[in-house]
């Protein structure tokens, strides 16, 4: 019962730190706010890197920065963006936030690649800027397939990915059928020119094979841009040529003296520490959660309280706060996981057997956790449904590498200090042993009988009752090493005893 109530303190403790933590997330935000009403603009300019995987991490990031070049005046905001791609619906979160973006320009400026995810966040820009070097395009959707590598998404997915690269073109004046190109393979693009717009336009390839003879006698050029069953992707000499980039500039400093803000003194606003912290421990919140569990399991399987369970604790905080730092966990999903631990425990310290608390304990564990992994409880669109089963894979793989780490930690390690107070390694047999002679009354000669406790009594370990060695257990109860116990009953080979 002690230990119980030490595992449901340090839960409860945890859970606490978990709530105050989220609670200050708010206020911060908040914070924000009101300071944000108390400046007026100013003629500022502010860059905002983001670079690296898009995830969650890096939206809540963005939040910020973006709260704080507001604060501080700030009447244009340039993102410089290097990335390969990442999270779509962190994408569609980033770059619905820069497109709502009142009151202040904003700029992509590429130095070197924004590709996949990158592509719309710098798509919602108002305006684009690459280097020489830099490329721009190919957003297909992508999702890992059950026969290795990845496979297309459904078009249920990229009609909505397309929705979102015309929105923004047709927002900031990108070349829409272009943008569109650049998500799905099946659309071919040319650029055809007429006497009433030498200019030139973009029409789909179907659109040009539905034009009558005089329409297509009209037409003074066609050029192919992207042919169908290939994905757009520009270098910045195209991107400039089909009139996404503005310009071509060199470098940071080049970009800063073309928009003549160079002696402006720029804010860099970098991600920091934390931030790149959770990111990082999000990553690696299976192998986290998979540690975490099988830490609680040893210490429930330990006498008192002590390190396994710090660093069960440690570990699935670590887990849930990095989960919730990228907005996916919740206090809703993460009291279903804890409340799952308690059941798990109660099953495994009170009730012999296993099923009454235990089979709901792991159901609520699984819930709690994979909901963790996703900002969704029931899957609604095909991404859903892909990130639902990744989220399963994931969280089971953990459990069963837990279960895999105990069972070589219980079979292959006694012989190592700390182990030898976790597993009982002494063998019965009838010399290191004590045997029970039959008893004319049920063992009434042994009945009473006291002993001293060998190891803990969980609720089964061995005591010593003259200078032998019984193996017995307790009705339930957890008894320390070295107590005084007494034999209470004997049914055959099994002995019962309780603290004296």
């Amino acid at each position: 019962m002690k230990k119980f109530i030490k595992i449901f303190l340090s839960l409860l403790v945890t859970l606490f730190i978990l709530i105050q933590l989220a609670l200050s997330g708010a206020e911060e935000v908040e914070s924000l706010t009101v300071s944000k009403e108390n400046n007026s603009p100013g003629d500022k300019t502010s860059i905002i890197p983001l670079s690296g995987m898009i995830d969650g991490g890096i939206y809540n990031s963005l939040k910020r920065r973006v709260e704080i070049a507001k604060n501080s005046g700030s009447n244009l905001i340039i993102f410089e963006i290097d990335t390969f791609g990442g999270q779509l619906e962190a994408a569609f979160e980033i770059s619905e936030h820069i497109s709502n973006i009142k009151n202040i320009k904003t700029i992509a400026f590429i130095p070197t690649k924004a590709i996949s995810a990158g592509s719309l966040i710098a798509i919602s820009c108002n305006e684009i800027y690459m280097s020489p070097q830099a490329e721009l395009g190919d957003c297909e959707p992508i999702v890992p397939s059950s026969e290795g590598g990845y496979k297309t998404v459904g078009e249920k997915i990229q009609t909505v990915l397309r929705t979102k690269f015309r929105k923004f073109a047709e927002k900031n004046g990108y070349p829409v059928l272009l943008a569109e190109a650049m998500v799905t393979k099946e659309i071919e693009v040319y650029r055809v020119s007429t006497e009433e717009k030498p200019e030139g336009f973009y029409i789909s390839g179907r659109d040009l094979k539905e034009m009558n003879e005089e329409e297509k006698k009209k037409l003074k050029s066609r050029k192919l841009i992207i042919e169908e069953g290939k994905l757009l992707t520009m270098h910045a000499n195209e991107a400039y040529e089909y009139q996404f980039a503005k310009e071509i500039v060199d470098d940071r400093n080049s970009l800063l003296k073309l928009l003549n803000v160079e002696h402006a003194s720029p804010d860099i606003l970098e991600t920091n520490w934390s931030e790149e912290m959770v990111r990082f421990l999000a990553r690696i919140a299976p192998i986290l959660l998979g540690i975490g569990l099988a830490a609680i399991w040893m210490e429930f399987k330990s006498p008192g309280f002590g390190l396994p369970g710090i660093i069960g604790m440690l570990c699935l905080a670590i887990v849930f706060l990095s989960k919730h730092a990228v907005g996916l966990a919740e206090m809703p999903e993460i009291l279903i996981f804890f409340v799952g631990i308690v059941l798990l425990a109660v099953e495994i310290l009170f009730i012999p057997g296993f099923g009454i608390a235990g089979i709901p304990g792991i159901i609520l564990i699984l819930i709690g956790a994979i909901l963790s992994f996703q900002d969704f409880t029931i899957p609604r669109t095909p991404y859903d449904v892909d990130m639902f089963v990744k989220n399963i894979f994931a969280v089971m793989c953990s459990i069963i590498g837990s279960g895999i780490t105990i069972f070589l930690l219980f079979k292959f390690m006694p012989g190592i200090p700390f182990f030898n107070r976790i597993v009982l390694t002494a063998s019965e047999t009838s010399q290191g042993g004590f045997v029970i002679p039959p008893q004319p009354s049920g063992g009434s000669g042994v009945m009473g009988m006291k002993g001293k406790a060998l190891t803990a009594l969980h609720p089964t370990g061995k005591i010593e009752v003259d200078n032998n060695t019984l193996d017995v257990v307790t009705e339930g109860e957890y008894i320390e090493k070295g107590k005084i116990v007494e034999i209470i009953e004997i049914s055959g080979n099994r002995i019962v005893v309780k603290a004296k």
